[in-house]
């Protein structure tokens, strides 16, 4: 669990309204995924800190942010293999949002990259399968406490909304929608000392995509 990125004016336990994307905007395929690492930096360094540090040393097509490096892969998985394919990494896990410093930061990597998808996996998800009402199911998959949202639209009032989440490219937020689970996608993945059991992730592949977007 994460406890270096946190920004208390900005989270809150309520929704909020966020920017959309175009309904039916989706390619074939979609999500990519980024990786968080946990970075090499200079003893002492304080912990809370929200900006990059020039004494952080992460792997080569990473970038840092607070004390951990982010790290956006192309090559296109579902959610549940980029979720095991960050974990593979060094203390590795799909990208946990905390905070809307940490959001901006993950959004301007996003945008950075060439890579013609328009949605990015992130560890958001709901292992409840919509169990849970008032989209409390929601969490996120490093086990960081979900105490920061901002949705376009409160996750009770969609139909059949998914049970995974991406980030959206042109928008910069984040998605509360599985898609297909066998949709691949690029993912973007940040770097955790522990792993996590395989996840479940379902969602009606018969209902259209259009239904299936909200953001965080």
């Amino acid at each position: 669990m994460r406890k270096d990125v946190g920004e208390s004016g900005m989270q809150s336990s309520s929704p909020r309204t966020g920017l959309g994307i175009p309904q039916g905007a989706l390619p074939p395929q979609s999500p990519l995924f980024i990786l968080p690492y946990p970075s090499s930096s200079t003893a002492g360094e304080d912990p809370q800190q929200e900006l990059p540090s020039p004494r952080i040393s992460c792997p080569k097509g990473s970038k840092a942010y607070g004390s951990h490096c982010y790290a956006l892969f192309t090559s296109p998985k579902s959610w549940i293999d980029a979720d095991l394919a960050c974990q593979k990494r060094p203390s590795g896990n799909l990208v946990s949002v905390l905070s809307g410093a940490e959001g901006s930061f993950v959004s301007s990597l996003v945008k950075s990259v060439n890579h013609g998808y328009f949605y990015v996996w992130i560890g958001l998800h709901d292992p409840t399968q919509g169990a849970e009402l008032g989209g409390d199911g929601w969490e996120w998959s490093s086990t960081d406490v979900m105490n920061y949202f901002a949705w376009e639209k409160n996750p009770s009032t969609i139909t059949n909304p998914g049970h995974c989440g991406s980030l959206s490219r042109s928008t910069g937020k984040t998605q509360k929608s599985c898609l297909f689970p066998a949709l691949s996608t690029p993912f973007l993945a940040l770097t955790f000392t522990k792993s996590f059991p395989d996840r479940k992730c379902s969602v009606d592949v018969s209902s259209p995509i259009s239904s299936n977007l909200c953001f965080l």
